[in-house]
């Protein structure tokens, strides 16, 4: 397009689990444009595993915010994304979402504030183990909230 959208962000194998096997997927990510001054972004997943057998796709303001959207249409099936973004201890910072696209998470640290060096890549490689749901990931974050408020 003239206008340079798509933009096209991520395209990159990803490991997809369900339960204790792992299958390789394709993870494309676009800036599609502007609604105004807010920007929309999509996810596309290719994959065969789960019911739906893909692609999956999902839209959002932010990268991170897609990526949400897409797990919440995996998890019913069983499938999980290892990626840094579904960790249960990444998030995001406000600023990574409206200045960088949601495209970079921080590994949070109980006891300790969000670190420059706490920065990685919302769509690297992450071990399974260390994969949430939507909603264990938020609620980690909200309690590390708290504690750094109390701080």
């Amino acid at each position: 397009m003239a206008d340079g959208y798509p933009d096209l962000r991520i395209d990159r194998y990803v490991t997809v689990v369900q339960g204790d096997q792992h299958h390789q997927a394709r993870l494309r990510g676009w800036l599609d444009g502007h609604d105004g001054t807010r920007p929309i972004y999509r996810l596309e997943l290719l994959t065969s595993q789960g019911t739906y057998g893909g692609p999956y796709t999902a839209t959002g303001p932010d990268m991170f915010e897609a990526l949400v959207r897409l797990r919440r249409q995996l998890e019913p099936e069983g499938l999980r994304i290892a990626i840094q973004g579904s960790r249960r201890d990444a998030y995001p910072s406000g600023m990574a979402r409206d200045m960088g696209g949601g495209e970079r998470v921080y590994v949070l640290r109980p006891g300790r504030t969000a670190r420059r060096d706490d920065l990685v890549d919302t769509f690297a490689e992450a071990p399974p183990d260390q994969l949430a749901t939507v909603d264990e990931q938020r609620t980690f974050w909200e309690a590390w909230l708290k504690e750094a408020d109390k701080a």
